[in-house]
């Protein structure tokens, strides 16, 4: 019997707790950096030269991404920041792609197209896929360990020959975690698994 009032305890608990994680509002940014990995080590290197920007690239979901604002400086590129639209394009010459914030939606030349790993907001600054980014502006991308190397200079040796139309998928696709709701739903039906069971027991005794 005292084992079914701590169990019984237990369970109303395991309600408040839940109650209370449901009414507390999660912000965007928490629930971004769980998909967020810190690239420290990566070395973005632009025509031979290393470039460094005041945040650091970051991994969401098999992609590296980097502000805004040094895919600006680095690509010698123009950035338009359409705030009511909370689009941000990025030009080069006649290539341009525009990011819809959040939004699988992306413009590559005045095309649309649909790119599973979006643009998105990460410590009030606006992040772009590096790679999807480079190509799309007609720059050669290499990878190597930790090192991406980016070629604006077309005579740059061992360049890279891509095609102007890139894909927009990621390499992989996001992976979907579980939350809270599904672990107190299993944590409710085995306490309410051992109730039963410590029921049947006594009403057998």
């Amino acid at each position: 019997m005292k084992r079914i009032i701590f169990i019984f305890f237990a369970l109303c608990i395991l309600f408040s707790t839940a109650y209370a994680q449901e009414q507390t509002p999660v912000s965007a940014s928490k629930i971004l950096d769980a998909n967020i990995k810190i690239a420290n080590d990566l070395k973005i290197i632009v025509d031979g030269k290393e470039i460094k920007s005041d945040v650091p690239p970051v991994i969401r979901y098999g992609l590296i991404y980097v502000p805004v604002r040094f895919v600006s400086e680095a690509l010698k590129a123009t950035v338009t920041w359409d705030e009511q639209h909370r689009t941000v394009k990025v030009s080069l010459g006649d290539k341009s792609i525009e990011f819809y914030i959040e939004s699988s939606q992306v413009n590559v030349n005045n095309k649309e197209e649909r790119m599973l790993a979006p643009a998105f907001i990460y410590q009030d600054r606006t992040m772009v896929p590096l790679e999807i980014t480079a190509l799309n502006l007609g720059a050669s991308v290499e990878k190597g360990n930790n090192t991406i190397n980016i070629g604006l200079n077309k005579n740059l040796q061992n360049q890279t020959n891509t095609p102007n139309n890139v894909s927009l998928n990621m390499p992989n696709p996001p992976v979907i975690e579980y939350g809270i709701p599904l672990l107190w739903l299993i944590g409710v039906l085995f306490l309410f698994f051992t109730i039963f069971k410590e029921w049947l027991k006594n009403r057998s005794s």
